[in-house]
């Protein structure tokens, strides 16, 4: 998947429906009367006035009807998701959040403005067909839209906005950076810690699960587990008896585990499974989820990842996180020389905010 695709994604599933009018944007400088505008100007939403803004950045106002519908579609959201009633008492802290967002994200979008960044129609509806295709069909689509609270025409706006501010930090961020050898060689030299890969195992087992069983019932299985456990010994693939047998989601590839280390398995299972020889069968062992038996199919003895092995994943690891730090940043930098004036007060919150925070102001890449 396209950083495009990721971030629509994240788009998707974390800003709220937001007013779209072009109005939003204005300043409280002196225009000309409609009348005197052009036609198509006079199209893009009345003028902001002071007494209807939350903010003023850089002399451009931020309009309270889109602060109060990105607030509502927050809560709506966070209700949705959790199937809770939200807490008032933390609406305080969520809407300090949207409006330091909505001044932020205006503060960025000034930037792409005096910038001249923008975004061609060709990549957008390249991005624009990648997200759908996350969706069986359109009309999955367009009910995930409502879902969230958005018409396709005010979606595909705001997909254009978000995509523009990527644009902004890529541009200005992420092709500064830089990581060199010398850097991938000092965090894998200064950090042992995170290349040495402990014992590990391969094993398959067979479940017969006992939840909801009586006493009688569980012997029972416990008898049908041991028959099974002979005819492996006397000869009988492993593999196919769990595919017949084992009532656990593993069964379809014969019990197959994958490879595991110590902390991943439940005690009872893990002592076991690592106290075998490959290719050995276990007496029967029983967990919380049922009585199983195990064959350890690799036995990977603890080890240290080599520098070669581990160059692409420490440069993956150093360029996200410059490239992190660099969007926090630039972003704060902007917003350090910013003209900000909030036009409202919000109480202090009683406690930190648990609902989902503001609209995202820089896109993941």
């Amino acid at each position: 998947m396209t950083a495009h695709t990721r971030m629509a994604l994240l788009l998707f599933l974390a800003v709220p429906a937001l007013a779209f009018a072009g109005g939003n944007r204005e300043s409280d400088t002196a225009t000309p009367d409609a009348a005197e505008q052009p036609a198509d100007a006079q199209d893009q939403g009345q003028r902001i006035e002071v007494s209807d803004a939350v903010a003023r950045v850089n002399g451009e106002l931020v309009s309270r009807e889109e602060f109060d519908n990105v607030v509502a579609s927050n809560i709506s959201r966070y209700e949705y998701q959790s199937g809770q009633t939200f807490n008032d008492a933390q609406r305080p802290g969520l809407e300090q959040q949207v409006l330091d967002g909505l001044i932020t994200r205006t503060i960025l979008e000034q930037e792409t403005d005096r910038l001249g960044i923008t975004v061609s129609d060709e990549r957008f509806n390249e991005t624009l067909g990648q997200f759908k295709e996350q969706f069986p069909n359109d009309s999955a689509y367009q009910m995930a839209l409502e879902e969230q609270g958005f018409t396709e025409a005010e979606f595909e706006q705001e997909l254009r906005r978000q995509m523009v501010i990527e644009e902004l930090i890529r541009s200005q961020v992420y092709d500064q950076i830089e990581v060199t050898d010398e850097d991938i060689r000092g965090f894998y030299d200064d950090n042992p810690q995170y290349f040495e890969q402990p014992e590990q195992v391969a094993a398959r087992h067979i479940i017969l699960t006992t939840q909801d069983v009586d006493d009688a019932g569980r012997e029972e299985l416990r008898a049908q587990l041991e028959d099974i456990r002979q005819q492996i010994v006397d000869g009988a693939d492993f593999a196919e008896m769990a595919r017949e047998y084992s009532q656990g989601p593993s069964a379809e590839n014969g019990g197959d585990l994958g490879t595991f280390g110590r902390g991943q398995m439940v005690p009872e299972f893990e002592q076991v499974a690592f106290s075998l020889d490959v290719g050995e069968v276990s007496d029967i062992v029983e967990t919380q989820f049922g009585y199983h038996i195990v064959q350890v199919t690799e036995r990977i003895p603890a080890q240290t990842q080599s520098f070669e092995d581990s160059r692409d994943r420490i440069q993956q690891f150093l360029t996200e996180e410059a490239r992190n730090r660099g969007a926090q940043e630039y972003v704060r930098g902007l917003r350090d020389t910013a003209e900000v004036e909030q036009l409202i007060e919000i109480d202090a919150p009683a406690a930190p905010a648990q609902a989902p925070q503001g609209p995202e102001v820089a896109p993941a890449n």
